[in-house]
């Protein structure tokens, strides 16, 4: 499914500060048409939880099913 994308990944996040470059290296690297919108700037993940916890860097992930 598309995810087309709005500011709120350029925004400051806790420690991390704003960066509008974000928004611009997706809109370069991957543009893909969008329902009757046109090609859009899309990036993002949907997922389920399976088992709750805490993901640190390092963590593995499995991607599971075909999509």
């Amino acid at each position: 499914m598309p995810t087309p994308r709005c500011v709120i990944p350029t925004l400051a996040q806790e420690e991390l500060p704003a960066d509008p470059g974000i928004m611009r290296a997706v809109a370069r690297e991957h543009r893909i048409p969008v329902f009757d919108l046109g090609r859009l700037s899309c990036v993002g993940v949907y997922l389920d939880v399976l088992e709750p916890g805490t993901v640190r860097i390092g963590d593995p992930v499995t991607r599971l099913g075909s999509s």
